[in-house]
């Protein structure tokens, strides 16, 4: 059966959020541009649907953003790209299990909690190599 979220397309964009999710170029914020350029590629050339890759984008940035080992300015980034893949969902939430899909996303958003980002001379916890 033909899955189109496992085209090489789809592959790329994917290792794109890899990227941003794990922060490997924290020093280029143009990422986030490219990732949502490729998203909209995919759902203008019908690989995806536009619901599903605003959900994956969201739910990406507020883990990130929530990821204390993830630099902090990375991490603000994140939280302040949150907003573009939500009003994606908000506008696309027009049945009701999409809105209580929409709505439970939205509660993710308000009551995410940011911790302090670990800094590089911290030792990890539990782990006896000070």
């Amino acid at each position: 059966m033909y899955d189109p979220f496992f085209t090489p397309c789809a592959n790329c964009w994917r290792w794109q959020g890899f990227v941003l999710r794990c922060a490997l170029r924290p020093d280029e914020p143009r990422l986030f541009d490219v990732h949502e350029w490729h998203g909209r590629q995919l759902v203008a050339h019908g690989l995806l649907d536009a619901w599903r890759v605003s959900r994956i984008t969201f739910e990406l940035l507020l883990d990130s953003a929530s990821d204390p080992a993830l630099p902090w300015h990375w991490r603000c980034l994140c939280l302040d790209r949150a907003y573009r893949p939500l009003l994606v969902l908000q506008r696309l939430a027009t049945d009701l299990k999409r809105q209580h899909c929409l709505n439970r996303l939205r509660n993710r958003l308000a009551t995410l909690r940011l911790e302090p980002s670990l800094s590089f001379n911290e030792s990890a916890e539990g782990y006896p190599y000070d």
